[in-house]
């Protein structure tokens, strides 16, 4: 069993290493890092969603205390963006207990404007259409996170997750 640390990755990262070397490495963690300041700054400028805490590296999670969260990541995702939606436990957020994330990457560099735009417009978007938006994972995540049972919960989600392979 490879466990948490497969050789692949181990050699793979080895090999961007010697690649990239010493300087490259520190370019681009510099060029992550300032990018990732920049989606921390747009995201705040974005009327109904904040950034939680104080991102020091490339994690930005963000939630809203006006519009459905996970509404806004089905649209992100009809638009080609993969953030990664939580829930539980509540402390991430006192206000909502739900939140996106994004982990910020080198590829986010180039797009990050991109990013900012596409998210405004997708929090318009469901300020546009209160109420539930037909497909998507919102309705999944948004009962699973106001079910008190659960056990519930999980025999939910393993049920879903069954019938939709």
């Amino acid at each position: 069993m490879a466990g948490s640390r497969p050789g692949g990755l181990i050699a793979g990262a080895w090999t961007a290493m010697m690649s990239l070397g010493l300087n490259g490495y520190l370019d681009s963690t510099s060029r992550i890092m300032e990018v990732s300041k920049k989606i921390q700054r747009g995201i705040g400028e974005i009327p109904g969603l904040f950034v939680i805490g104080k991102p020091d590296m490339t994690v930005v999670a963000f939630a809203s205390d006006v519009v459905d969260i996970f509404e806004v990541n089905d649209i992100m995702s009809s638009k080609g963006w993969h953030l990664n939606a939580l829930q539980r436990p509540n402390s991430l957020t006192i206000l909502t207990g739900f939140n996106l994330h994004i982990c910020v990457t080198l590829q986010h560099t180039t797009i990050y404007d991109q990013f900012l735009k596409d998210l405004q417009d997708s929090v318009n978007t469901v300020k546009a259409n209160p109420g539930p938006i037909s497909g998507g994972m919102a309705p999944i995540y948004g009962a699973a996170g106001k079910m008190p049972d659960r056990g519930t919960v999980k025999e939910l989600l393993v049920e879903f997750m069954d019938s939709s392979c």
